[in-house]
């Protein structure tokens, strides 16, 4: 009997394992609408639109939530400890691993 506890405690840790990378089309849609986690992977000014004026500043390893992106990728729409804005996204911002791409706003 323990020999079997042992190896469904084995499956079950693999598919815990498993359903927390792998995410469902049903669950990564609900993932988008509660907005993207990630994180600053350097410091970056927050911006109240596309190229407008500085409303905060991000600091490298700060929690950020995604909300939504430009067409072409650049620009990031997320809410930070400090401000919610956007942010010019190459090498600002990193999602975290397995989540999907940011909605187009």
């Amino acid at each position: 009997m323990r020999k079997l506890a042992s190896k469904l405690t084995l499956v079950g840790v693999s598919v815990a394992f498993l359903g927390g990378a792998l995410l469902s089309p049903q669950a990564q849609a609900a993932q988008v609408a509660a907005g993207v986690p990630g994180r600053f992977i350097a410091d970056a000014d927050i911006l109240a639109a596309p190229d407008g004026a500085v409303v905060g500043k991000g600091r490298n390893g700060q929690p950020v939530t995604v909300n939504c992106q430009t067409a072409d990728g650049n620009w990031w729409n997320l809410n930070a400890p400090e401000a919610a804005g956007w942010v010019w996204q190459p090498n600002q911002v990193l999602r975290d691993w397995g989540t999907p791409n940011p909605p187009v706003c």
